[in-house]
């Protein structure tokens, strides 16, 4: 009896671990884009999936921001890709293991496309 109830205990818990591996963790992925964009073309791409197509987005001078995008995401290794008025483009790898957010700022002088990574939401005053 002893042997039966501990091999359905192993059993079960042998389903329970294979079935978190076929099932990843989704948490909550924010991309804000940030500073300096000014009536530009914006597309921006997670694992070559849209988040956001060809807009048209400026940065708020009061704000900071021109758009915040909110989205599921699963754990693991991810690109972030960015491409402004389909000439510039940026990408980049990031690990998922939690609520992520992601700031995009953008230098129009040099062409240059960053991002900011935080655990924590972006707050605009």
């Amino acid at each position: 009896m002893k042997k039966t109830i501990l091999f359905t205990s192993l059993l079960l818990l042998l389903f329970a671990a294979c079935r978190k591996a076929n099932n990843p963790t989704v948490y909550d992925l924010g991309v804000d884009v940030q500073s300096n964009f000014d009536n530009d073309n914006v597309q921006v791409l997670i694992d070559n999936q849209p988040l956001i197509k060809h807009t048209q987005l400026s940065t708020s001078n009061l704000l900071g921001f021109a758009t915040s995008i909110s989205t599921a995401n699963t754990e693991g290794k991810h690109i972030i890709k960015v491409v402004v008025n389909d000439t510039t483009v940026q990408s980049e790898s990031f690990t998922q293991s939690g609520d992520l957010y992601v700031g995009i700022n953008y230098n129009k002088t040099t062409g240059a496309i960053t991002f900011r990574f935080s655990p924590h939401r972006f707050v605009y005053d």
